[in-house]
This record gives C-alpha cells, structure tokens and sequence, in this order.
C-alpha cells in the first residue's frame, strides 16, 4: 500500500531542511580583568560621587567589549554597582573575586579560597551550561614589575623562586573545579600572578632576553587546560600580548592574566587584549577578551 501523498510531501521536505545543517550556534565572549581595588582604585575613593564615576568607567569598558561573562578580580566592593549598569547577573565571593554574567548564574561551584576562587555555573539561553570560574593566584617574588628584578638570576633560579606554593594552589584550584563542574564545559581565567611558558620560548628569546618554563602555567597545561589567547594568537608578540601594565610602562611589560579553558565544545575563535579608552585606562592590569564558539 503506497503511503498517502501529504506523507510523502513531508518526508521529502524534512530531508531536504536536515540536509541544510544546522544554525551556527551564538558565541560566548569572556572577559577576563583584574580592574584594581574596585577599578581605578574606587575603593579608596571617599566621595560617593567621584566612586560611582570610576565604576560606571568599568562598567563602560566591559560593555564596549560585548563580553557576556566577566571572570574579575579585585572587585572590592564594586561589582554590583558594575553589575547594576550593566544589567548582568553578579555572584561574588569573598571580596577579591567575582562573576559577572549577562546570563543567569546558576548553582555554586567554588573551590579553594573564597578570596582566590569563584566557580558558578553560567546558563547562556539556547546552549549547554559552563562552568565558570574566576580567580586569582598570588605572587611571591617580584619578577613582572621592577626591570632590575631579574639582572643576575637564571631561568632555573626564577623557577625556583617562582614559589612551590603558588604551583599547590593552581593545582588545588584546578583539581576542585574538574571535579564540582564534572562533565561541564570549563572556563579558568584571572589574574594569575605569572609569566607563561608559552611566551618564554626559544623562538621569543629575542623578546624576552631568556627561556623560562614557569611553573604556574605549566601546572595549568599539565593540568589539561589550555591558553585560549595563545590558540588563537600563536605568534608571539610581546608589545601586544601584554596585560601588565598599561599604567605602568616603565616596568616590566609582560601577560600575566589568562583565560584557560577545557571541554570539547568550546572553541576559541577570536582573542584581543584591551586596554584603550576615553580617557584614562581605569586598571593597571589589560583585560583579556576570547570569543568562544559553544556548541
């Protein structure tokens, strides 16, 4: 028995549409920025008005950027003025790190320390949830700022000094956050207080003046993690690639701020670092924005 005409219409128009392949899917912009001591320093501003201002500067930049989810550090009281201007969704911890989300931020998955770690799930509308987390490493040695602070040290002394603790934290950082977001997709970033092994290479000697294996970014790699900006950038530019400092040129300019990912469905598809505005920059730390394709 044939199958009736409007079966047959139908068949054929469902074969024809499958064969179109599907709508590519909306990215996820992330922004990364440490936006010092609440951004420009507000913080320590004593005039509510004069505060305020230097928020709104912040919240201007990340809007500019189109990032829908901010991984920031040294939020310091700021973040929900940040997150008020903007209209985005904001889940603190402690007083260092925070989230800041256009999308819904959904159950907590913060590890560590409250003030080194934030982890949340983010919901982007239409797509698989992430797992975010925002954080900061600390720095025991001075090697990223003073231009005196390397003369007469190797690169197996600046390792060394580097700081074994630092390397347990990244580590601890790391290890709880694969095992709260367990099946998730996985976004690292912050400020993490060090240089990157990717940067410090043969092929860069002549823009670094050595090679270092530093721990932190190494324990980042080891750890299955990969460098979203070095993805999409592989060619190694230091005057570009810099996220320290543009209010500081007179010391030691370098990248010292990342965003780490992991998960096969996210797929770094443009990075920038960002530090011009109108006016004045308001951090002495670049942003880092990376747009992931998220299927």
């Amino acid at each position: 028995m044939k199958p009736p005409r409007f079966l047959l219409v139908l068949l054929a128009t469902l074969a024809t549409t499958s064969g179109r392949g599907e709508e590519p899917s909306q990215p996820v912009r992330v922004l990364t920025w440490n936006i010092w001591r609440g951004g420009d320093r507000a913080m320590d501003e004593k005039d509510p008005a004069a505060k305020l201002a230097k928020q709104r500067r912040v919240a201007d930049v990340i809007r500019a950027s189109g990032a829908d989810v901010v991984a920031m550090v040294e939020t310091y009281g700021s973040g929900e003025s940040i997150a008020r201007e903007l209209g985005f969704h904001f889940r603190p911890r402690g007083t260092n790190v925070s989230i800041l989300s256009r999308w819904p931020i959904g159950r907590d998955l913060s590890v560590y320390k409250p003030f080194h770690c934030v982890g949340a799930v983010v919901e982007p509308p239409g797509r698989p949830p992430i797992a975010v987390y925002s954080v900061w490493i600390h720095y025991v040695d001075d090697v990223w700022t003073d231009p005196k602070s390397r003369n007469g040290r190797s690169a197996e002394k600046l390792v060394a000094d580097d700081g074994a603790s630092r390397v347990e934290e990244v580590r601890a950082i790391l290890a709880g956050a694969e095992e709260q977001a367990a099946g998730l997709p996985l976004i690292v970033a912050g400020d993490f207080n060090s240089n990157s092994h990717l940067d410090y290479v043969p092929a860069a000697r002549d823009q670094y003046g050595m090679v270092v294996s530093w721990p932190v970014t190494r324990a980042v790699e080891a750890a299955g993690f990969r460098d979203a900006y070095r993805e999409v950038l592989p060619t190694i530019d230091r005057a570009r690639d810099r996220t320290w400092s543009p209010r500081f040129p007179e010391q030691i300019q370098d990248r010292i701020d990342y965003v780490f990912f992991k998960g096969a469905v996210l797929r770094p598809t443009a990075a920038r670092r960002l530090d011009q505005a109108d006016g004045v920059w308001p951090s002495d730390h670049a942003a880092v924005f990376v747009e992931f394709d998220a299927r």
